[in-house]
């Protein structure tokens, strides 16, 4: 607290505000660097379309199988044994029976396919799934080199 005293000295307390300005800062810099890092997702590698699309509602749940084989519903692990009670629960209540599944490109095919059967056990009517958009052959390729190079 800085104190100024007057003329007929009558002491006049006032708050320094460029401290308390400069720890917001600094806490508000460590939450933007932080944050990033809290979200830890598996890394899936999805498989190639060429003619995909994009989810038309953000707010629907994902459904995720890891090449490892582990099961993930929006990016929170789930035993293989409760998948179909905890879609049920969440599906129970929602008019829009949708799900997204992403499962990696190297999985066998009847395991993916094991995970719809869970779906559509739980009371899941639509199942999308989630494909990376292939990249036209134009794209692919290295540019010209430059002239005189």
């Amino acid at each position: 607290m800085a104190v100024n005293a007057t003329s007929n000295e009558e002491l006049k307390a006032e708050i320094n505000v460029t401290p308390l300005v400069d720890v917001v800062l600094v806490l508000l810099i460590i939450f933007m660097v932080v944050t990033p890092l809290l979200k830890q997702e598996v890394p899936i590698e999805l498989p190639l379309a060429t003619n995909s699309r994009g989810a038309e509602d953000a707010s629907q749940l994902t459904v995720a199988l890891a090449a490892d084989g582990r099961a993930l519903l929006d990016g929170i692990e789930v035993p293989p044994g409760e998948i179909v009670a905890r879609l049920s629960a969440i599906y129970a209540a929602r008019p829009d029976k949708t799900i997204f599944l992403e499962a990696d490109r190297n999985l066998p095919h009847g395991r993916v396919v094991d995970l719809m059967d869970d779906c559509r056990a739980a009371g899941i009517e639509r199942i999308g799934v989630i494909t990376k958009k292939e990249q036209p052959a134009d794209a692919q390729q290295a540019p010209p080199a430059a002239p005189g190079a």
